[in-house]
């Protein structure tokens, strides 16, 4: 098995930036499922490792609607959606920088 990609240190704008554009890429292909492609989501590059990470929190927190997958193998999950919760983050004038914001 290959070995698993470290998680960068991140600072918290770039953790937020990262989860506001994988929210984008959500809303602006809503109701779409949108594809993991596995150079972009994978546990072996740190950005792919970066891209899942957020992935799982944005889906824990009900954002985004996960589908394949587990937190409790090394496999990306195949596809994302987002939810309602998600829509309402990026729909109400605020939220989405109250939740993730960007001057941090």
């Amino acid at each position: 098995m290959e070995n698993i990609a470290p998680l960068p240190e991140r600072s918290y704008a770039e953790i937020n930036e990262n989860r506001r554009r994988l929210l984008h890429d959500a809303y602006f292909s809503y109701q779409e499922y949108i594809h993991c492609d596995p150079d972009k989501f994978n546990w072996y590059t740190s950005s792919g490792r970066v891209n899942i990470f957020d992935l799982f929190y944005l889906g824990e927190n009900n954002y985004i609607d996960l589908i394949g997958g587990s937190t409790g193998t090394h496999r990306a999950p195949d596809f994302f959606m987002l939810t309602a919760k998600g829509a309402d983050l990026m729909e109400i004038p605020g939220e989405l920088d109250k939740r993730f914001p960007m001057d941090r």
